[in-house]
């Protein structure tokens, strides 16, 4: 990524007001769950860890994950609650972390509403109206006047917890579709008594969780609110409503936190802006309420360089500038900025691999491009180092392992086959709208110079050369290779595979059919359809690219369709020839004309080193040489085989 070295950044390391409270800089952590707390919703160690990890970083202050304020409330299986005192004593350590660091820090008290199901809570959703969720699809039950009141006085319990806990703030969560935001939107509030119709009808709930909120924290204590400026679905909240809404209630509170989007319009990818969007998305809807209201605003939205988080503020676009994602892949990050070392800086590459598409499928937050968030613990445990540690395969396994294991004091040695590291990320980033893969690559190849990394490129490891140097560990980060599958090809037919295509070493002319319809075939369809080759997915199960990133895939299929590339699902490959494809599908055989044919199938761990070097001790396989993954998986692996050095 380039970055400007000579931004001016003391602006963002000014200190900052939300109302009594005094921020050491400009900089916010938002809320973002990461499914790290107990089954009762109560901080753990690793949360701990994870927290004082981000504080140690720099950051300002530091917003909680969304914490449920009532059992029912509840939208992920191992999000933090603030829904009994039971939770005060984690809540504590969490601000204790915090605070041994200068920042300040706060929870986000919300309820899901009808954004959560009963597998979760084991309770059947409620809502401002019997209206399904459009992703989680369980019919809510509607809320009574009494239950509404109970709620909102729920809120004000659990913000008097936060006190308790001697945290420095509240959010409440206005945003995002969850039970504030139900109320709010006509999208979801479809009551015709005082809860609902009119505007002063829909603010009526917000109002009420403020004031229950302020009468339990005092006059003194800060309360932000985050709100969506934008719904992006028909018939939601727009920016005119967001900034209507926010002059409603700034009397209430100290701070506004702008966000977009709810779980209806997730799949635009602009709720937690993609790597094919620009970064700052977001920043004209925190300027058009920062121009509406008196109380401060934070902005948010792939904020990732110095330059564009000074230029918020510089701008008067908003008084607080919040990195979220980015302090998952760099906690660092505000030091970094702060000291001038931009080029250090690992950041968030906005795919949603590890963080936001682990957490829809319940499972605890990870980082693609910074293994060690969510494993502080792990990570912070002192290594002896000094020792002798061969690496084989540079690829994102073998470059993070290296990495990892030059910082722990040991000894490493990179060797790889070609004239060049970078394994797939290099065939990633080569494909459309993909720019972050690059970036990765970027950042692992400044690091493995700044530390000075022995790479021996062209240069295959083998066991005649262990047996010889004796290295302590060997980390076989071989990958993977793609081969044809035994399907019959007539003599004259043009088939490649999407690999040879991508490092260059084939060509593709002509009617396109790709043989597989994963994440790879799709976008290799999209590469090439771009070209204007007409193009044909083959898939044999009931649909494609299922492997990606549910907000990346629905945007993938929507320029798919704009490119009028063809798919066939539950569809067979019988025959290629010159003439094309045979297939067999659900209504027989059927054959697709193709000049080429691309096979996007058939990964295959390389095995062959780590079955030379059996009977060596110390061998550790990582990444895709283990099975074919995704960055995500090879990144952890080899880090974690770093540290278990």
């Amino acid at each position: 990524m380039q970055v400007d070295s000579a931004v001016d950044r003391s602006i963002l390391f000014s200190p900052g007001r939300i109302g009594s409270l005094e921020i050491k800089n400009r900089l916010v952590m938002p809320a973002m769950v990461r499914n790290y707390a107990d089954g009762q919703g109560r901080a753990t160690p690793r949360y701990v860890a994870h927290v004082e990890r981000i504080a140690q970083g720099g950051v300002g202050a530091m917003i909680l994950e969304a914490s449920f304020i009532s059992p029912e409330a509840r939208g992920f299986a191992n999000e933090l609650g603030i829904h009994d005192d039971a939770c005060i004593p984690g809540l504590k350590s969490l601000v204790d972390a915090a605070h041994r660091h200068g920042a300040a820090i706060g929870p986000q008290l919300y309820h899901a509403g009808r954004q959560t199901t009963s597998k979760v809570t084991g309770l059947k959703p409620v809502a401002p109206s019997p209206v399904p969720d459009p992703l989680e699809q369980e019919m809510p039950r509607e809320l009574t006047v009494d239950e509404i009141h109970e709620i909102a006085g729920a809120f004000g319990t659990a913000a008097s917890r936060t006190k308790s806990a001697g945290c420095d703030f509240v959010e409440i969560h206005g945003a995002h579709g969850y039970l504030i935001n139900q109320f709010l939107s006509p999208f979801s509030n479809k009551r015709n008594d005082q809860y609902g119709g009119s505007f002063e009808n829909r603010m009526r709930f917000p109002l009420e969780v403020i004031a229950a909120v302020r009468e339990q924290v005092g006059a003194n204590f800060p309360i932000i609110i985050r709100l969506s400026a934008d719904e992006i679905v028909p018939g939601g909240l727009t920016i005119e409503d967001a900034v209507l809404i926010a002059r409603g209630l700034e009397g209430g509170v100290n701070a506004i936190n702008v966000s977009v989007g709810n779980y209806g319009s997730y799949t635009t990818g602009r709720m937690l802006p993609l790597m094919i969007f620009p970064d700052g998305i977001l920043i004209p809807l925190a300027s058009a309420i920062k121009r509406a209201v008196k109380v401060p605003v934070i902005a948010v939205g792939k904020i990732r360089t110095a330059e564009l988080a000074a230029s918020v503020i510089r701008n008067g676009d908003a008084d607080f500038v919040a990195i979220g994602r980015g302090l998952l892949a760099d906690p660092d990050w505000p030091r970094k900025v702060q000291s001038g070392r931009l080029l250090e800086i690992n950041h968030c590459i906005a795919c949603n691999q590890g963080c936001i598409s682990r957490l829809f499928a319940q499972k605890d937050v990870w980082c693609t491009v910074n293994p060690e968030c969510g494993r502080e613990e792990v990570f912070s445990r002192a290594s002896a180092g000094g020792k002798l540690v061969f690496i084989a395969g540079g690829g994102p396994a073998g470059m993070e392992a290296a990495r990892v294991a030059t910082m722990r004091g040991h000894q490493v040695v990179l060797f790889e086959r070609s004239d060049h590291l970078g394994g797939q990320l290099r065939l990633s980033g080569s494909t459309p709208h993909r720019p972050g893969w690059n970036e990765l690559q970027e950042y692992l190849l400044e690091e493995i110079d700044r530390l000075r990394i022995d790479v021996r490129l062209f240069t295959k490891l083998t066991r005649e050369i262990v047996e010889r140097e004796h290295p302590d560990a060997v980390i076989v980060a071989t990958g993977s290779f793609q081969s044809v599958p035994p399907i019959p090809i007539g003599q004259d037919a043009h088939v490649v595979t999407g690999r040879d295509l991508l490092k260059g070493t084939a060509q593709a002319s002509g009617r396109i059919a790709i043989v597989g319809g994963g994440s790879m075939g799709v976008h290799m369809s999209e590469l090439l359809a771009e070209k204007g080759h007409a193009v044909t997915i083959i898939e044999a199960t009931g649909e494609v690219a299922v492997d990606a990133p549910l907000d990346d895939r629905n945007l993938l299929l929507g320029r798919l369709e704009g490119l009028r590339v063809k798919t066939v699902v539950n569809t067979f490959v019988i025959r290629i020839d010159a003439s094309g494809v045979t297939v067999k599908g659900q209504q027989g055989n059927d054959h697709i004309p193709a000049e080429t044919v691309v096979v996007c199938v058939g990964n295959k761990s390389d095995i062959a080193l780590a079955n030379e070097l059996a009977g060596i001790p110390n061998v550790k396989v990582v990444g895709d040489a283990v099975k074919p993954r995704s960055v995500t998986e090879a990144m952890e692996e080899g880090a974690l085989a770093a540290l278990e050095l």
